[in-house]
């Protein structure tokens, strides 16, 4: 494996005084509101409710897509029911359903959990001879630590990919299980091989933990849009991955009754790792 730093400036980023900003924004089904403009900013990661809730099995939709898309152009998700992954790019979401194939969501569609940031690329790296989700990680790793690691970081790399091992989900009804438990009943797992596309990638600071799964996730659509899917390995000889660095984040919290009697601090690190993973091994 090897990575070359095409480029590294992070023009604008201050490391020494990064700021740490939590609020929470008002949404259609009266979310809680701060009096600041909620619409995020450049260097703004915008979050929809916590993964710990949609581990948890809160899959009722927050916020529609159209007003996600007001908050970012790139970033990951899922959709009202964990009905397939969320691949946000160029400002356009799509949907990866249960058989990997990509549909357009309309706007009206909701959203129980996502993460979007507006894309402005702070570096670019070359990532040679990956053979695999871990070698992905350690190159991506290794520019996270270089650049301050309690930082957030999304990822876009795009090239021709000889491998990717990717899932989706059938839809859930309520009542609604955990989602380790919907990943062991319902998940589907394909293969694409030799496909040029894009991998979205997202990383948060371990110090998220309880909010996010901390270190990366990343989802895969194809370059002519039609399949893709939650990344689960991956191997490709070369691609190059554009950068964006992020120090702020927001965060929407919903208030209904729900969500509100959800024990959010449970401990949910294993269900997190077998989702991620779709392994119990």
């Amino acid at each position: 494996m090897k990575m070359n730093f095409i480029r590294a400036g992070l023009p604008g980023l201050c490391l020494m005084a990064s700021c740490f900003c939590f609020s929470a924004c008002s949404s259609q089904n009266g979310a809680y509101a701060d009096s600041e403009d909620c619409s995020a900013g450049n260097d703004t990661v915008y979050q929809v409710a916590q993964l710990h809730s949609l581990i948890q099995g809160y899959y009722d939709g927050v916020i529609t897509v159209g007003e996600l898309r007001k908050h970012g152009n790139i970033g990951l998700g899922t959709f009202q029911g964990v009905n397939g992954e969320m691949i946000v790019l160029d400002g356009t979401v799509y949907q990866a359903v249960s058989d990997g194939t990509v549909v357009l969501p309309s706007d009206s569609e909701t959203v129980p959990f996502s993460n979007v940031t507006f894309f402005d690329e702070d570096a670019s790296i070359e990532l040679k001879n990956i053979g695999s989700m871990a070698e992905l990680k350690d190159s991506l790793d290794a520019f996270v630590s270089s650049h301050g690691k309690n930082l957030f970081y999304t990822v876009r790399i795009t090239g021709e990919f000889a491998y990717v091992k990717a899932r989706s989900e059938r839809p859930q009804k309520k009542p609604y299980i955990p989602l380790d438990e919907v990943m062991a009943r319902d998940q589907i797992e394909f293969a694409f091989r030799n496909q040029r596309g894009t991998i979205v990638g997202m990383y948060f600071p371990g110090f998220m933990d309880k909010l996010n799964a901390a270190g990366w996730h990343f989802h895969f659509i194809t370059e002519d849009r039609t399949k893709g899917g939650h990344v689960m390995d991956v191997g490709f000889d070369s691609a190059v991955a554009g950068i964006d660095v992020a120090d702020e984040f927001r965060m929407l919290m919903p208030k209904d009754g729900d969500y509100q009697k959800m024990n959010l601090e449970k401990n949910v690190d294993e269900a997190i790792r077998v989702t991620e993973t779709g392994s119990k091994d």
